[in-house]
């Protein structure tokens, strides 16, 4: 439940939007602090109130973002801004007007009004979304057709946010304005398609998109992945551990001529983006270095990077192919999916490359049992693989609103039960004006590395596993031994400082229960 007290002032009120709404504010008990014309965030006394939140929907035709906080905090502000005098305006009306006439809308959702698709063209209405996912620092903009609107989401800081949606006799052109600016056929909506496509935004930069069109039982839906690639290309400048062993582990493997570095974990943990990390490190002026990717994720100017897959007539394996005929000395791949993509990926490693790849397992020891079902050989693994790296991106705690409680017994047991020290205090946050009550300021990650090579013994039994005689349990034994420090116990120190919420970090020992 959002906490009613969290510290505000008239401050952080948007004087000009509590002006146009000042009656629906006092009679709702709330105070606008960030009103974009299709979001606002509101302050109030009971953010949990269903009437009150639907009467703001109502009145302003938006998607409200509550939060809460003290009544005594809601009255001085009033009172300061009334000594203001701030001017009322009428609050029937939002931007764009009211509901055009005959609109078939479901009773539970606005017509979006603000995004004023009747009077901008479907570029510009495109072009006006993806500028506010990228300025809400959203990871992917959604839309979904349903049967009498447009539904618009962004994902921020790994959930998904609906936004008001548009009137669905205006979809087709909108879905049509991506597909034009993506290079994508105009002419089908009983297909899938990928493609990239790039906005100037209102501020001046650039933002790509990575879009997946598929259809749907209503029309189609779309999911653009949202990248800034000025911020990518710095990001790759550095890699993104940060305990010194493994930053030590990470540049020894680097610093090999030949193998296989692998980055797993779930789909949206960042794995593409560490093996892109990794890349920086390398000297591209004295190494040859490609990728072969299903799709490329973002452009990187000096590396050469090949698309494969639907739509591009190429697929892993011939690329691959391909690729060591080009004398390359360093090659990323996207998914190891299938064993023809893992033996040639084997069989590059053995003669002269290192190569990188991603693939999906639980945890970085996984990846062994993953590419003995793909048909590795043991033998094969313990000559070839260098790293596994395991990752997962775990909510940043909002720094404004983290609030530090007492640890439950539970909570120190846990940390005894993993060899950590006890923590004395708990960290989470609910929500302020800061975060947009979410809570969460961004994600930050936390890795665990296999590394085959750092023990003979694990060294030796990979060698010998096979699909009928391998034992997990006694390779993460000798991990173990090595110094093998698991995602879990990396979170669970980031909780006990206070930079992640301990039921995110508790969540990954759960995992490894199912």
């Amino acid at each position: 439940m959002i906490p009613r007290e969290i510290p505000f002032s008239v401050t952080a009120v948007d004087a000009t939007c509590y002006a146009r709404l000042r009656a629906v504010c006092r009679a709702q008990q709330f105070l606008p602090t960030f009103c974009h014309g299709l979001v606002l965030q509101a302050a109030m006394v009971d953010p949990s109130d269903p009437a009150a939140l639907a009467a703001i929907r109502q009145a302003t035709h938006q998607e409200v973002r509550p939060f809460g906080i003290a009544r005594t905090d809601f009255e001085a502000a009033v009172a300061e801004l009334s000594a203001q005098g701030a001017e009322e305006e009428p609050a029937g009306v939002a931007e764009g007007g009211a509901h055009p006439p005959g609109a078939l809308v479901d009773p539970r959702v606005q017509p979006l009004i603000a995004w004023s698709a009747a009077t901008r063209t479907p570029r510009e209405v495109a072009c006006a979304l993806t500028d506010y996912a990228f300025e809400a620092g959203a990871s992917d903009l959604l839309l979904d057709d349903q049967e009498r609107w447009l539904d618009v989401a962004i994902k921020r800081a790994g959930r998904k946010e609906m936004l008001p949606p548009i009137e669905r006799e205006r979809s087709p052109a909108i879905f049509r304005a991506f597909k034009e600016v993506a290079g994508l056929s105009t002419q089908t909506v009983l297909g899938w398609q990928t493609g990239a496509a790039r906005f100037q935004l209102s501020a001046g930069c650039w933002a790509d998109l990575r879009i997946e069109i598929t259809p749907t039982v209503h029309g189609e839906s779309l999911v653009a992945r949202v990248q800034d690639r000025a911020k990518q290309v710095a990001r790759m400048r550095q890699l993104p551990f940060r305990e010194p062993r493994q930053i030590e582990e990470v540049g020894a493997c680097l610093r090999q001529s030949q193998g296989l570095i692998i980055a797993t974990g779930p789909t949206g943990q960042g794995k593409t983006t560490t093996l892109y990390s990794c890349l920086g490190q390398l000297d591209p002026s004295v190494l040859n270095i490609r990728t072969l990717e299903d799709p490329v994720e973002f452009a990187i100017p000096w590396i050469t990077q090949i698309p494969v897959g639907a739509g591009t007539g190429r697929d892993f394996g011939g690329g691959l192919k391909s690729l060591l005929r080009q004398a390359p000395h360093v090659i990323l791949l996207g998914e190891l999916r299938d064993r023809a993509s893992a033996q040639t990926c084997f069989e590059a490693v053995e003669t002269g490359h290192l190569l990188f790849a991603t693939l999906h397992t639980r945890d970085a020891v996984g990846v062994v049992a993953r590419l003995l079902d793909l048909g590795i050989t043991g033998r094969q693994m313990a000559g070839g693989l260098l790293l596994a790296i395991g990752q997962r991106l775990l909510r940043r705690l909002c720094p404004a609103c983290r609030r530090a409680e007492p640890a439950k017994p539970t909570v120190r047991r846990h940390y005894a039960d993993q060899g950590l020290p006890e923590p004395a205090v708990c960290w989470a946050a609910e929500g302020c004006a800061e975060c947009q009550g979410r809570g969460a300021a961004g994600f930050t990650p936390v890795f665990e590395l296999f590394r085959p090579r750092a023990l003979a013994e694990m060294e030796d039994l990979l060698a010998s596993a096979d699909s009928a005689r391998y034992s997990e349990r006694a390779l993460r034994r000798l991990w173990r031994q090595g110094g093998g420090d698991s995602l879990v116990r990396a979170a669970l120190r980031l909780a006990a400082a206070g930079e992640v919420d301990y039921r995110d970090a508790a969540a990954l020992d759960a995992e490894h229960l199912l």
